[in-house]
């Protein structure tokens, strides 16, 4: 049995107890994030192997996209998926997970769990992880948040074909900086973006929300609906209802420092110049 310990967002996480195979799956896609266990983490992480597949969701016979079951309890939260279960200690924060797997779909069972934690210690240090696109230009991070079928994965798409970096069309994290938020790549995504890193992060420049539109454009929108669709974007943190008052409250006080916009957009790269014209008097570092 063997540990690894991975940073993300300036946070240690130490999974124990993977068997070889385990290990060399994890190291294999998130290498990147392998960092020293010199110091105390932040999270601890206990996993346990058996062979005995019952009682475990089954896997299906082919290629499928589920979501994990997750409950949250008082005092921690309960999470299923396929070959395993987790249960989340609230504080200090802390997993166990038991798996019956030991191959590439025990990476899949993983990175949920890895996406849980993660989430939740983003939020417990200040931020929030959003279910989102976002890519950068030089200095400048663009944000787009929005549920599954907003455009995610399309605008990720078209920022490719301009040759911006693309970070993520699922997860993204902002973090608060002495000048508002910074923009944090995430190791998580559908199909682009997500390369594993640590500590790179980007001013965020635009925050915005997506619409389909013929015509490019962006708009302002209320708080309200600000609030709201931020709200919506926060994966597992957004079903917890001991959470729900200061999530309310830390998205509120997200769209106060950073302006919250609505991009309509159509599946062509003409949103790009609409957006430089916007944003280039919050940042002159936007390329021509």
């Amino acid at each position: 049995m063997t540990a690894l310990t991975l940073e993300l967002a300036g946070h240690r996480y130490r999974f124990g107890g993977m068997v070889p195979e385990q290990l060399e799956a994890v190291r294999g896609h998130f290498g990147e994030l392998v960092t020293p266990d010199d110091r105390e983490p932040d999270v601890r992480i206990d996993v346990h192997y058996t062979p005995r597949a019952d009682g475990f969701m089954r896997r299906p016979p082919g290629p499928v996209e589920y979501r994990v079951a997750l409950a949250p309890r008082d005092s921690n939260i309960e999470l299923a998926g396929i070959g395993f279960t987790a249960n989340v200690d609230r504080a200090p924060l802390r997993a166990q997970m038991l798996t019956c797997l030991t191959d590439a779909w025990f990476l899949g069972g993983f990175e949920n769990l890895f996406r849980v934690l993660a989430s939740y210690r983003v939020f417990l240090s200040g931020g929030l992880v959003l279910h989102s696109a976002a890519f950068a230009d030089g200095p400048c991070g663009f944000l787009f948040c929005g549920r599954s079928g907003a455009g995610k994965t399309t605008i990720c798409g078209l920022a490719a074909e301009l040759e911006l970096e693309i970070l993520s069309d699922e997860l993204n994290a902002l973090v608060p900086d002495d000048l508002g938020f910074s923009l944090l790549a995430m190791p998580f995504a559908g199909d682009f973006g997500g390369r594993p890193q640590r500590g790179r992060t980007y001013p965020l420049t635009g925050l915005l929300g997506l619409e389909h539109s013929d015509t490019p454009r962006v708009r302002d929108c209320s708080k309200a609906e600000a609030v709201s669709r931020i709200v919506a974007s926060c994966p597992y943190v957004n079903v917890d209802p001991l959470l729900a008052d200061e999530l309310t409250t830390r998205a509120s006080e997200l769209v106060t420092r950073a302006p919250f916009r609505i991009l309509g957009f159509a599946k062509n790269t003409r949103f790009w110049s609409v957006l430089k014209d916007e944003y280039r008097s919050f940042d002159r570092t936007l390329s021509a």
